[in-house]
């Protein structure tokens, strides 16, 4: 699949509009798709849920020749030559079962589609297109995109592809050591106290953005975050190695698929000592998981043949019903509790969601970020039993 570059929003729209401006003479065979997104409600319209959307989009449409854009209002557009439109409805009926929960996606237009999304065979709807396009893209220029509408730094400028070697240059030469921090998962049964299981190993982004670009969000491009993160990977497995981390002390580290298979990870577990095998968690985000499934799947067979134990980071209870612990091979499952999630979860989606946690193993499911005792609550409720945030840091605190 050829992939429209990762520039700004608004060049998304203004490749999107001079090809499809330049296919008004080459419309044969071609089809178009428009994800409508920006009609979820604001629940279901948060960033993380439409950049998974995306990439589970991006893989099942990876063996086509065609261009995928990203709107600055959130939506996705794709078009493709030699793709029939079974493929693409299924691909979008496929990505409508991530947003189930939504109106939107039970509702229907005049002529009986789904409201959730468009099909155009450009040859015979062409004109029709190119009027929807005329009309729709000049009012999405001024629109903030959804990382500027989430954004709480609005002090600080956005990071841009020209200062991504500055940035690496600058972690590479950064002493990170000062920047780690920890956070401890635990198991908590009423009425007995925390009990530690093991802590996470991390690197404060708030803290490393203060050190090395402090006038920039360095969070605020997640393409350009998440190739960043690579280079912050292996300066994290560089500390660890000359650290006592490596001794007898569980702990997990969140890292990329393409950082396991690294030589530098090789090192790092070359320095392991036997006390920690099969008690070292690496966790793994959910999109970088489903935007190359091979890899993941080389790397999880890897990790497990060494001993390590795998974490699924970043679900939520909208994704959790998408992602069988068991069947993807790993021995954790994270979810998050954010605004807008498990805190205002609709009654009658608990029993759904405590089913899942239940068949998955109260001992393999994490709710984590809970600062607050009510995301405890909720969690208890649920039937989970390990947690982490700072509410459990209160409480550890306490002890």
């Amino acid at each position: 699949m050829a992939d429209a570059p990762q520039t700004t929003a608004f060049s998304q729209e203004s490749m999107l509009m001079d090809l499809i401006l330049r296919l008004g003479r080459l419309r044969e065979g071609r089809i178009g798709l428009h994800l409508h997104f920006s009609r979820l409600s604001p629940a279901y319209k948060e960033e993380r849920y439409i950049r998974i959307a995306t990439e589970a989009f991006g893989n099942y449409i990876s063996g086509f020749e065609g261009f995928l854009f990203s709107l600055k209002n959130g939506d996705l557009f794709y078009v493709a030559k030699d793709v029939t439109a079974t493929v693409l409805k299924t691909s979008a009926e496929r990505i409508r079962l991530l947003f189930s929960q939504d109106a939107l996606t039970e509702a229907y237009t005049e002529r009986g589609e789904p409201a959730f999304y468009t099909l155009y065979d450009l040859e015979k709807d062409y004109d029709n297109l190119l009027k929807t396009m005329q009309s729709f893209l000049p009012k999405l220029s001024s629109l903030p995109s959804l990382s500027e509408q989430l954004k709480t730094k609005k002090d600080k400028e956005a990071i841009h592809p020209s200062m991504l070697s500055k940035i690496e240059l600058a972690l590479e030469t950064t002493d990170v050591s000062g920047l780690a921090r920890s956070q401890t998962i635990c198991t908590l049964i009423d009425p007995t106290p925390p009990q530690p299981l093991f802590e996470e190993i991390y690197i404060s982004i708030e803290d490393l953005q203060r050190t090395i670009l402090p006038q920039f969000d360095i969070t605020s491009n997640f393409w350009l975050f998440r190739y960043m993160t690579q280079t912050l990977d292996q300066r994290a497995l560089q500390m660890l190695m000359r650290s006592d981390y490596s001794s007898s002390r569980p702990f997990s580290l969140n890292l990329n698929v393409q950082t396991v298979l690294s030589p530098e990870f090789s090192k790092f577990e070359s320095m392991i000592t036997a006390q920690l095998c099969g008690r070292l968690v690496i966790e793994l985000d959910l999109v970088d998981v489903i935007s190359n499934m091979s890899a993941f799947m080389f790397a999880r067979d890897y990790l497990h043949d060494h001993g390590f134990r795998l974490c699924l980071d970043g679900l939520t209870h909208h994704t959790l019903p998408f992602y069988n612990r068991s069947d993807l091979g790993f021995d954790l499952m994270k979810i998050l509790w954010t605004p807008n999630g498990l805190d205002t979860i609709q009654t009658s989606m608990l029993p759904e969601v405590r089913r899942i946690i239940m068949d998955s193993g109260q001992a393999h499911i994490i709710l984590c970020r809970c600062d607050n005792d009510e995301a405890i609550k909720t969690g208890q409720d649920l039937g989970i039993v390990m947690f982490q945030g700072r509410a459990i840091d209160r409480q550890l605190r306490n002890l």
